[in-house]
């Protein structure tokens, strides 16, 4: 596992830590394969607009998944979990995906980013993560040819009378794209045709599955590898991974240096000058904060359609239908 020294950029050059953007693109050129994620806000007649999730093998060019998300500009990280897990089903757990930069993925607010949901998810699942060198289309210029390809087959001079015709199209369209249409880049060949190896990475996965399959412990050693700076309130708080810690009035108004304990699961924080500390128990580190949605429907044996048919619904609607034995 690669460790991260996560730190603020000017307490890095003070100590000597370099600020971490992971680097070097890993190329397996076999099963498991590297795997990206990405999306395009794309306008769709009879539906308004939608941003559309795209999940593509870089090697094979097998366009593994491709998820509409109606009326919203930035699908946030419980749409991507559920189209990640549709192509998980389908074509098992890849060994390692790429991302960029986007704040779903990655906290490019703060000077000293935090992981996010979503990437502990990965971790916990045993998926490598690596966030890219170069802005799209510089090194995502794969997924960005997918899109316009997606877009333009698929869904543009189009009408669809509801989300599940819209779907219908674009998942009839992938097969096409990936076992009948020839890929110049291929040989001419479709990429299930040139690389059959690509229908499966040989690592299983199934909804039910998950919560066996997410490991902790790969999270909390990920974790241990980092150090974070935070500033605490004039009331001694401070955020970390979208939760609220309170240090106190004695760690008020300063920067605190962070590292994570794996074996008692505590943040033990440091002061400015060096000289105190204090551990805190962490909070929100558990396999239903990282599994989201699916969660709690792992429990039911029935699902209730919930009506209208929010995004959330739809979401729910779709993981429960996947779910081996529930009956909707």
């Amino acid at each position: 596992m690669t460790c991260l020294v996560i730190s603020d950029a000017a307490l890095s050059n003070r100590r000597g830590w370099g600020f971490p953007i992971p680097g070097g693109i890993v190329r397996d050129l076999t099963p498991p394969r590297v795997s990206i994620v990405a999306k395009r806000y794309t306008a769709v007649a009879g539906l308004g607009s939608d941003s559309v999730i795209n999940i593509t093998d870089l090697f094979s060019r097998v366009k593994m998944e491709s998820w509409p998300c109606l009326d919203t500009a930035h699908p946030d990280a419980l749409d991507y979990q559920l189209a990640l897990r549709r192509a998980f089903v389908n074509y098992g757990l890849p060994h390692r995906i790429t991302l960029d930069h986007d704040s779903v993925f990655y906290d490019n607010i703060c000077a000293s980013p935090f992981p996010v949901v979503l990437h502990l998810w990965l971790i916990g699942l045993g998926v490598e993560v690596r966030f890219i060198d170069k802005p799209p289309p510089a090194e995502h210029s794969v997924i960005e040819r997918s899109h316009q390809t997606i877009a333009q087959q698929a869904i543009t001079g189009q009408r669809f009378s509801d989300e599940t015709a819209l779907r219908a199209s674009v998942a009839d369209r992938l097969d096409f794209l990936n076992t009948r249409y020839p890929s110049r880049s291929l040989a001419g060949q479709p990429p299930l045709v040139a690389h059959p190896e690509a229908r499966h990475s040989g690592r299983l996965y199934r909804l039910e599955w998950e919560e066996d399959l997410l490991d902790m412990q790969r999270v909390y050693d990920y974790l241990a590898c980092g150090h974070w700076f935070r500033e605490s309130s004039s009331v001694g708080q401070l955020s970390l991974g979208s939760q609220r810690y309170g240090v106190g009035k004695a760690f008020a108004n300063q920067t605190l240096e962070i590292a994570f304990n794996s074996e008692t699961l505590e943040w033990t924080m440091q002061s400015e000058d060096g000289q105190r500390e204090i551990n805190l128990p962490a909070r929100g580190l558990t396999k239903a904060a990282l599994m989201g949605e699916i969660s709690p429907l792992l429990a039911c044996s029935a699902y209730q359609l919930a009506l209208p048919f929010s995004a959330a619904a739809w979401r729910e609607m779709t993981l429960a239908n996947a779910l081996t034995g529930t009956t909707l």
